[in-house]
């Protein structure tokens, strides 16, 4: 425990070397040495201890033995995010060391020429491109961990910019999960209607994907739940349509069916003609990417509104979802459909009394 600990205090030089004489005393020289290497780094088992501690919900009893300035800054950070909801200490501990860190970053990259010109850089034409190159040809994690840093507070400016868009994917893409913390707390600050505003904006929508994508799990659930609650907007959205498709890749098989259920409960959307082509590009992924029971589901909702299979195959991504659904469908289903589908010629005439028929029997049976 006190070699952990004595990571939160690296900052202090006079704490360093207290716990170093102690170490001393206890161990070899060899060791000593090791374990002064390792504070010198501020090394991995920080980043180890502080993932492990995002799911506490309570202090633990030994926070009493931290320096008093780092306790005063947990409890305020925790008392600002509610430390009575799940996890609220966790985070609180997993914000305050990653704000020593960053200042740490800051003064080692002080020197590099970009220092200090990132947000600037980032939202020019050729200045972007420019921080994207620093940020693939990195060496090492921490250089492209200060060049993200320097985006603190400007990530919702970011994510509306024509340029700095493109930084702020590539700060995500490269990026270790656990260091997207920062994205996720500005996005959270703005609230859940900001962010499903992102979701459906020219840019916005990108990040969103990216965040998808390569987030740390817990939080990307809590941003799949976010846009979740307002998914037939986004779902009929031009831009908002392409977050949806992506979600479904990347959410829990509860979080599928509840956007299969709101589709459910909106189908008549499918047949506006503003907003068919958004919400069946929705449909399309989801009957990809759905359980068997939950495409029938689907398809039999959309066959119950009458027309509706028609106004779908005149459409780019409609007629794809028509076909969807006549593949999934069987029997009597499978003829009614195709009959919606194609009209009413001699043989789909037909057809049709047969598939009443068909109903009528199982009715009975």
């Amino acid at each position: 425990l006190s070699i952990c600990w004595v990571l939160p205090c690296a900052a202090s030089s006079s704490c360093i070397h207290h716990r170093a004489m102690t170490w001393r005393d206890a161990a070899s020289n060899d060791a000593a040495h090791f374990a002064l290497v390792a504070v010198q780094r501020q090394a991995h088992p920080l980043q180890a201890l502080s993932s492990r501690l995002r799911f506490a919900s309570e202090a633990p009893s030994w926070v009493g033995y931290l320096p008093q300035e780092l306790q005063d800054k947990i409890s305020t950070s925790a008392a600002a995010r509610q430390l009575g909801q799940l996890h609220g200490f966790g985070i609180a501990f997993e914000t305050v060391m990653k704000e020593k860190g960053s200042g740490q970053l800051r003064a080692l990259h002080s020197g590099a020429w970009w220092s200090q010109r990132v947000w600037s850089l980032s939202r020019d034409s050729k200045g972007c491109r420019e921080v994207q190159q620093v940020l693939e040809e990195a060496q090492e994690q921490d250089e492209r961990l200060a060049v993200a840093l320097e985006l603190r507070g400007h990530v919702w400016e970011a994510l509306r910019d024509p340029f700095a868009n493109y930084v702020l994917q590539k700060c995500i893409t490269v990026l270790c999960r656990d260091d997207l913390t920062f994205v996720f707390q500005e996005l959270q600050q703005k609230g859940p209607e900001m962010i499903q505003q992102a979701a459906r904006h020219k840019y916005g929508c990108r990040i969103i994907q990216r965040l998808l994508e390569c987030g740390p799990a817990d939080q990307v659930n809590d941003l799949i739940d976010c846009l979740l609650h307002d998914a037939i907007n986004i779902c009929a959205h031009p831009y908002g349509n392409y977050v949806m498709q992506n979600l479904l890749d990347q959410s829990t098989r509860e979080q599928r069916r509840r956007l299969l259920h709101s589709l459910m409960d909106n189908v008549t959307l499918v047949g506006n003609e503003n907003e068919n082509v958004y919400v069946s590009a929705v449909m399309v992924k989801i009957m990809s990417v759905a359980q068997r029971e939950e495409k029938v589901q689907l398809a039999r909702a959309l066959l119950r509104v009458p027309g509706l299979l028609r106004k779908m195959g005149s459409t780019r991504h409609g007629h794809q979802a028509a076909k969807k659904v006549l593949k999934t469908l069987t029997g009597s289903e499978h003829e009614e459909a195709r009959f919606q589908l194609y009209g009413g010629g001699e043989a789909t005439v037909e057809s049709r009394r047969k598939a009443a028929r068909a109903r009528r029997s199982e009715t009975q049976a």
